[in-house]
C-alpha cells in the first residue's frame, strides 16, 4: 500500500513539477549544470592534459573547495529546492488532489513520511546529480569536508519538504492566510507599471527569490570562470542574455498577470509610446539587482553594455508573447532559438548592436501589435 501511495504521489506531484518547469530547468540545464559538469577549454595549446581536465572541472572543484562557491553551490541547491517546496504546497492545494488528504492519513506516519521523502528525492534528481558528481571530483582532488557535507546537506533539505507536505496533508483545517506579512508594503506608491513587482513580492517571493538566486549566480559563475575578461564585451553579452534567458519565466508571468488583472488597462489613455516606456521601467526595475552587481565589478562604459543587453533581450521575450500568446511550449522554443542565434552573434563580437537592436526590435513589435479583445 506504501509503494502504492509512493507511486501515485510521484505522478501526481513529482511530474507535474517538471512539467510546469520545462523553463526554468532546461536554463538551469544551459547555463550551471553544463559548465557545472564540464567547461570546454577553448585554447588548449599551453596546457598539459592534466591541467585541461582541471580547468573544465573548475566549476565543480570550487564548489567544494572555495567559500564562496561552496555558498553559491548550497544557494543554488537551496534555492531548487524552495521552489518544489512551493510548487507541492500549489499542487495540493488543488481541486483534483482533494483525494491525498484522506487516503494518505490511513497510513501511519513513518510511512507518509516516507512516501514524501520519495516524492522530494524525485524532484531533486538534478541536484543528486550534481552532489554527487561534486563529491567525486572533491575526493578526487583531495577535497573531502565539503563532500562529506553535501549528502548530509541534501538529506536535511529531503526531510524538511517531506516534514511540510506531512504538515500540510495532515492539516484538514487550515487558518485562513493571513496578510500581516505584506503590510510593509501596502504604504508604498503603486504606479501601473509596478503592479507585477508587488505581486512579485507579495505572492511569489519564492520564484522571484529563486529567479535572482539562479541569475545573480550565473554571473558569479561566467565572471568567475573568465577573470581577466570582465571588460571584454563578448562577456558582457553572455552575461546579459544569461540573465535576460534566466527571467524569461517571470516575463512568461507578467503576461499572464496582465491578462487576468489589468484587463482594464487597456481601456486607459495611453500610448503605444508611454505603454513602451512603462514596460521598460517595469524591467528595468526588475534587473536591477543584477545591473548593480555587474556595475560593481566592472568598468561603466562595460556595465552599461551588459545592462543594455540584459534589458533590451528581456523585453524582446516579452513582445515575443504578442506573437505565441500562452502557449508555453511555442513561447519556451522560440525563446531558446533566440538565445541561441543572439549568442552566436555575440561571440563574434556583435554584442553593442545585439543589445540595441534587440531594444528597438522590442520597440517595433510593440507598436505594431493589437491586443485582442
Amino acid at each position: 500500500m506504501s509503494s502504492a501511495h509512493t507511486r501515485v504521489l510521484i505522478k501526481v506531484v513529482a511530474k507535474g513539477f517538471y512539467r510546469a518547469h520545462t523553463g526554468l530547468l532546461l536554463s538551469l540545464f544551459i547555463l550551471i549544470f553544463s559548465n557545472f559538469f564540464y567547461t570546454n577549454v577553448l585554447n588548449q595549446t599551453h596546457l598539459t592534459p592534466d591541467q585541461i581536465i582541471e580547468t573544465a572541472l573548475k566549476l565543480a572543484i570550487s564548489s567544494v573547495s572555495e567559500p564562496q562557491g561552496v555558498a553559491i553551490f548550497a544557494g543554488i541547491m537551496w534555492a531548487y529546492s524552495a521552489k518544489t517546496w512551493q510548487y507541492a504546497r500549489a499542487r495540493l492545494q488543488a481541486p483534483d488532489a482533494a483525494f491525498l488528504y484522506y487516503s494518505l492519513n490511513a497510513l501511519p506516519q513513518p510511512r507518509q513520511l516516507r512516501a514524501w521523502a520519495a516524492v522530494q528525492l524525485a524532484m531533486s534528481v538534478p541536484l543528486l546529480l550534481m552532489g554527487a558528481y561534486a563529491m567525486l571530483v572533491g575526493a578526487a582532488y583531495g577535497y573531502r569536508l565539503v563532500p562529506l557535507l553535501v549528502p548530509a546537506y541534501l538529506l536535511a533539505l529531503t526531510a524538511y519538504g517531506a516534514q511540510v507536505y506531512f504538515r500540510l496533508t495532515n492539516n484538514l483545517y487550515p487558518e485562513p492566510t493571513s496578510a500581516t506579512s505584506s503590510r510593509w508594503l501596502r504604504a508604498w506608491p503603486k504606479p501601473l507599471f509596478s503592479l507585477f513587482l508587488f505581486e512579485l513580492l507579495g505572492r511569489q517571493r519564492v520564484a522571484f527569490v529563486v529567479t535572482k538566486v539562479a541569475a545573480l549566480g550565473s554571473i558569479a559563475l561566467l565572471f568567475g570562470v573568465f577573470p581577466g575578461a570582465h571588460s571584454d564585451p563578448r562577456l558582457l553579452g553572455v552575461v546579459g542574455l544569461s540573465v535576460a534567458l534566466i527571467h524569461a519565466v517571470l516575463v512568461y508571468q507578467s503576461h499572464e498577470f496582465e491578462l487576468t488583472y489589468l484587463r482594464f488597462a487597456r481601456n486607459l489613455p495611453y500610448s503605444k509610446n508611454q505603454q513602451f516606456g512603462q514596460q521598460l521601467a517595469l524591467y528595468g526595475l526588475l534587473l536591477l539587482p543584477e545591473a548593480l552587481y555587474i556595475f560593481g565589478i566592472t568598468a561603466l562604459p562595460q556595465a552599461l553594455l551588459g545592462f543594455l543587453m540584459m534589458l533590451g533581450v528581456t523585453l524582446l521575450f516579452r513582445t515575443v508573447l504578442y506573437r505565441t500568446g500562452r502557449r508555453t511550449n511555442q513561447y519556451l522554443r522560440v525563446v531558446f532559438g533566440l538565445f541561441m542565434g543572439l549568442l552566436l552573434l555575440g561571440l563574434f563580437g556583435y554584442t553593442a548592436p545585439l543589445a540595441i537592436g534587440s531594444l528597438l526590435a522590442a520597440w517595433g513589435l510593440h507598436l505594431r501589435h493589437r491586443p485582442a479583445d
